[in-house]
């Protein structure tokens, strides 16, 4: 008997073992029995020699704006009719199917119209499925890229719990970055950047006024202007600001030296932050918007709307130090309800 063919997947843009939600994506694949593969790099047509190197079964995409968009607006005009072309031989002439995992409706820094717009929807309009986080994505990623919405398919993220080392206590990890140990410390970790809130987080904590409590900002800034706010408005408080890449290993220190992460984002629709912080077993402050409240819905106290941070960062303050483990338990143990095995359910 002749034995079956495996399924390939072929995945774009390339990002590997430096980003760890892509490498575990396809390793989780792979563990589910298909062939996985990065494809060829290239923004102008590193699609279409993708195809003509593999013939794939199905071609994935994670993030789709490197293939169209461009730092410029007239090279984003330049590059969209490119990037169609690409889109309408793989599907119409090599019969590859397209699919997508859309971790944001729209890139957060750009604009949303004529090519910038055009190229997702042309895109999810040739998809055979697009994967998203959480059922709340669906009706607004429906509207924004004018498909219906039982092209979407809802598979959440898994954890990162085994790819990160966590072996330091509290008290290790605080001496390790300087930190006090009798202080309550607030995290928030990750890139500096105005859809994240940051500025936001800084006003909230300055005028909940808590007393013998940190708050820790660690994370690169790749917008000068941007970070010069972030100081003044950091001035005279008990904000300590590492503006840095925490290497894979000082995650650590940085998670586990901290009681609280706080994760006040302007927009979000999947957070490997808020999954990150939960792997460490940190209760976590942020808002009840897209995954977040579903994936955090253990600790509804924590979850803020609109205007209401201020008021969840004093009655946070009030939790002692056994409510918040039991908190960061719940949010750890709410991580083995997903593994990354279960994105190949999408694949028949």
């Amino acid at each position: 008997m002749k034995k079956p063919e495996v399924t390939t997947i072929i995945t774009l843009p390339i990002a590997g073992i430096e980003n760890p939600y892509q490498f575990l994506m396809m390793q989780g694949l792979r563990l589910a029995g298909y062939n996985v593969k990065h494809g060829v790099s290239g923004k102008f047509f590193g699609l279409l020699k993708t195809t003509l190197k593999y013939r794939p079964d199905y071609l994935h995409l994670d993030w789709l704006h490197s293939y169209y968009l461009r730092r410029e607006t007239w090279m984003t005009w330049v590059q969209f009719p490119f990037f169609v072309l690409q889109i309408y031989i793989i599907t119409n002439i090599f019969r590859i199917k397209l699919v997508w995992t859309l971790h944001n409706i729209f890139p957060h820094e750009s604009p949303i119209h004529g090519p910038y717009k055009w190229a997702r929807r042309y895109f999810a309009a040739n998809c055979q499925w697009i994967r998203v986080f959480d059922n709340s994505t669906i009706p607004r990623a429906s509207r924004a890229l004018n498909v219906p919405k039982d092209k979407f398919r809802v598979v959440p993220e898994g954890s990162y719990v085994d790819y990160y080392p966590n072996n330091v206590t509290q008290d290790e990890a605080r001496h390790q970055l300087n930190l006090p140990l009798d202080k309550r410390i607030f995290l928030y970790l990750g890139l500096i950047k105005p859809y994240k809130g940051v500025l936001k987080l800084l006003e909230a904590f300055r005028e909940s006024c808590l007393t013998n409590t940190i708050l820790v900002i660690a994370g690169k800034s790749l917008d000068s202007q941007y970070f010069k706010l972030i100081q003044k408005s950091s001035e005279k408080s008990c904000v300590l600001i590492k503006e840095e890449f925490v290497s894979d290993h000082d995650l650590q220190y940085y998670f586990n030296a901290s009681d609280i992460v706080a994760l006040p984002f302007n927009k979000i629709e999947n957070s490997g932050s808020a999954i990150l912080a939960m792997g460490f077993s940190k209760p976590i402050i942020a808002p009840r918007k897209g995954v977040l409240a579903s994936r955090l819905s253990q600790q509804k106290q924590l979850l803020f709307e609109e205007g209401e941070l201020t008021k969840i960062f004093y009655e946070s303050s009030l939790l002692n130090c056994d409510q918040l483990k039991k908190i960061g338990e719940k949010n750890f143990e709410e991580l083995k309800k997903y593994k990354w095995e279960d994105f190949a359910n999408c694949f028949d």
